[in-house]
């Protein structure tokens, strides 16, 4: 078991149903730092749950620091996590640019899935620009393509790539039912395999808090 230092405990600012904030917890659990990190549920659009949350922009996740230090951006909280487990199989130094910018692509394919479900859940039905919808809906689909064909097997100790796309087809699982599924067999077989090696993906679910 690894340690953060004893002077600086964390608390992790996040919701049940953020893809990026599970993104974190999952790294957490598979660098051994879990158990010593206190979740804090916040709403973003709940302004009793918001003030809770030490981010100016409000966004989560968000990792404080027992001396106050902010830390925001999954990918930078969880950069954070795996220096301090000293666990640097997650992104070996000599393939870091690499890893980090397969990562960039599933974050992507998650944020265009988050602005698909922003534009119905903040716009009228009368006011859904559908060409936007559908250029967002592209970049997923060309995502998970690219991914299809660049697919890497998953070892005993997942890179932080990998975690990054479990999380984006969990989250494609959980706001559009799976629909990726029947196109993208490759990629489901590959969860699968994900999840039987990760088994915390399983208890970091956000469909089990919806």
């Amino acid at each position: 078991m690894y340690d953060l230092p004893e002077t600086q405990l964390v608390k992790l600012y996040s919701s049940p149903p953020s893809p990026f904030g599970r993104k974190v917890k999952i790294t957490a659990h598979i660098t051994g730092l879990f158990n010593q990190i206190e979740l804090i549920d916040v709403d973003a659009n709940d302004s009793k749950s918001a003030v809770l949350n030490p981010n100016p922009l409000n966004k989560v996740p968000a990792l404080e620091l027992d001396s106050g230090e902010l830390m925001v951006d999954s990918r930078v909280i969880c950069e954070y996590l795996i220096k301090q487990s000293r666990r640097s199989e997650l992104l070996p130094e000599m393939n870091r640019e690499h890893l980090l910018s397969r990562a960039a692509l599933a974050d992507g394919i998650t944020e265009a899935a988050l602005l698909m479900v922003y534009e119905h859940r903040f716009r009228d039905e009368s006011q859904v620009d559908l060409n936007w919808l559908n250029r967002q809906n592209q970049k997923i689909l060309d995502g998970l393509e690219w991914f299809t064909d660049n697919v890497t097997e998953v070892a005993e100790t997942p890179t932080l790539d990998q975690v990054g796309l479990a999380i984006t087809l969990g989250y494609l699982d959980l706001r559009f039912s799976g629909e990726w599924r029947t196109r993208f067999t490759d990629l489901a077989l590959w969860l699968t395999q994900f999840e039987q090696i990760v088994p915390e993906y399983q208890l970091t679910d956000s469909r089990v808090h919806v």
